[in-house]
């Protein structure tokens, strides 16, 4: 065996960070045996923030990020016999879930690299020729977990992968002398992949006969063979010309000796010389940005990701050999797979927890300053939205008492007909539309909860010291009492700030705030229960704004308080 086999001989381990290895909590370094070996299966990790200049942030200090909490930041299941009911949420065992750049919220997946040997030293930066990730939709859990017997077959079945592959590319350039021992060797690895390879089917017949298996799919891009069909790239062999932005969720190999899937590229995380104390120093430590969207679709238009699958990250790096080339193209130097990181779930984008992240307020028109510039300005100088009519495309109408009528002109222009209309009038107009019209949908489909998503400062109604001390007494969030909830509802003066509220609004000719105080004796399923009645009501007359919303980061550790594997 050369010296540089000697040197790349050990294997790799893509696992965690170092501040994220599991605590030492009392017990002497550097720890328990079996918290040691976790750490050599740990899988990378994804690290929050909140803005989009996370990159920025972590190359200044790697371990600052927010903290990811199981209340705010895993899929709840929430379980309601209908709207009318208070619901229940639990969020113990639930998926992770990433929100979305639109609510403020970015994700970093981060991970190291190490030689699989004693002491478990960091592999050496300038023998990776590449680095990246990839993102696979997935069902299932590999049965035992990283640390089982499936997932310990799995590996053992990619390591003899890579040195068959190693031996195979050394062999093209081998003399005759040196050709005979690598035939050896090869031959030898190949009853040894054969032997893995059974292994690895034997486990998955066993989860079978168990039931439901894990099952994944990567994402592989599309192209057109010369017929003009859409092939994935990945499938058989002739000329292909790739669509861009379109692929295909595939079944795919836990830890395939070639990529074929649309990666991510990683980075070499390269800590600051200056700073011996950073959190990287010694380290060899890669991160990539996780998408969280994409304009990438599959041939029926389906956009790449949603909130609806789970998904999960893979990272590899790709170890250098000095005969291959390090060109990108035509690299062909052995792949090593890091564990899959936890399963998670997109936010949708309509989630109230993400869209309180980042408030929008618009503005609404001075109507005594709107009124003075356009007199001013004139007609049309307002500028704004202008609509173009095509010949015979006019939607021509008059009203009467709100309703529409076709015109006799309509759709008679012989022109074209262009309309301007300010901006502050769309929203004028816009804004009214929407008071209007809330009342009517909540009434005519019973979603009185929807009430407590419209908030006022100052508030619309008035209520008074001895209300707002039976509100604090109902309890929190959803759990309300409810003794406390019946004679809340019970009260004349919850009555008459419900009156305060709503009397105004009148839908099909009946008082919302009575329709709303009888819908507890509705039949169902439009039967509203007091708790509700009592939080709808509590939200609907709150007299003070919310909290900001909160924003904690995660602890920071130093290598002493971590074990050492």
């Amino acid at each position: 065996m050369t010296a540089v086999e000697t040197r790349v001989g050990h294997e790799w381990r893509i696992v965690a960070p170092w501040w994220h290895w599991p605590l030492l909590d009392g017990e002497p370094a550097p720890g328990p045996a079996e918290v040691r070996r976790a750490v050599r299966v740990s899988a990378p990790v994804l690290q929050k923030y909140d803005g989009p200049d996370l990159v920025n942030v972590f190359l200044d200090d790697p371990q600052r990020r927010l903290d990811l909490r199981d209340d705010t930041d895993r899929v709840a299941t929430v379980t309601a016999s209908g709207p009318g009911a208070l619901p229940t949420r639990v969020v113990t065992g639930g998926t992770r879930k990433l929100y979305l750049a639109s609510h403020h919220r970015h994700y970093l997946v981060v991970c190291s690299l190490h030689c699989d040997t004693a002491g478990f030293p960091r592999a050496r930066r300038d023998d990776v020729c590449q680095a990246g990730f990839v993102v696979r939709r997935r069902k299932g859990d590999i049965p035992g977990g990283p640390g089982g017997p499936a997932a310990r077959a799995l590996r053992e079945w990619a390591a003899v992968q890579r040195k068959r592959q190693g031996v195979e590319q050394r062999l093209r350039t081998a003399g005759p002398l040196r050709r005979v021992a690598l035939e050896r060797r090869l031959a030898a690895l190949s009853g040894t992949e054969a032997a893995a390879l059974q292994a690895v089917r034997a486990h998955a017949t066993a989860a079978r006969a168990s039931g439901p298996i894990r099952e994944l799919h990567g994402w592989v891009p599309v192209g057109v063979d010369g017929g003009g069909a859409p092939v994935p790239m990945s499938e058989g062999s002739g000329a292909r010309t790739p669509l861009t932005g379109v692929g295909c969720w595939q079944p795919v190999e836990e830890m395939p000796a070639e990529v074929t899937e649309a990666a991510f590229p990683l980075t070499a995380l390269v800590p600051d010389r200056t700073r011996p104390d950073h959190p990287a120093a010694g380290e060899t430590l890669y991160f990539g940005v996780v998408p969280t969207g994409s304009a990438d679709v599959d041939t029926t238009g389906a956009a790449r990701f949603d909130d609806q699958q789970e998904y999960e990250i893979r990272c590899f790096c790709r170890r250098h050999r000095a005969e291959c080339p390090q060109d990108g193209a035509h690299c062909s130097c052995p792949v090593t797979w890091s564990e899959p990181t936890e399963h998670y779930r997109l936010a949708g984008h309509f989630d109230l927890e993400g869209t309180a992240n980042r408030p929008v307020t618009v503005q609404l028109p001075d109507l005594r300053q709107l009124q003075a510039d356009a007199l001013r300005l004139g007609p049309g100088g307002a500028g704004g939205v202008r609509f173009s009519s095509p010949p015979r495309s006019e939607l021509a109408f008059t009203t009467d008492d709100l309703t529409a009528s076709r015109s006799p002109s309509a759709m008679g222009n012989s022109g074209a007909q262009i309309c301007s209309f300010a901006i502050p009038l769309i929203t004028i107009v816009a804004f009214f539309v929407l008071q209007l019209f809330l009342p009517i949908v909540i009434f005519v489909f019973q979603l009185w909860f929807l009430l407590m998503l419209r908030f006022c400062l100052p508030p619309d109604a008035e209520i008074g010291g001895g209300l707002l001390a039976d509100f604090e007494a109902l309890g929190g969030g959803l759990d309300i009492d409810a003794g406390v909830a019946a004679s809340v509802v019970a009260r004349p003066t919850f009555k008459a700030a419900l009156a305060a509220l709503l009397a105004g609004s009148r839908p099909g000719g009946k008082r919302l705030d009575v329709e709303l105080a009888n819908a507890v004796s509705l039949p169902a399923p439009d039967t509203l229960d007091e708790r509700s009645l009592a939080a709808i009501a509590r939200g609907a007359l709150a007299q003070t704004p919310p909290p900001d919303t909160p924003r904690p980061f995660a602890r920071q550790v130093t290598r002493a308080e971590v074990v050492q594997p």
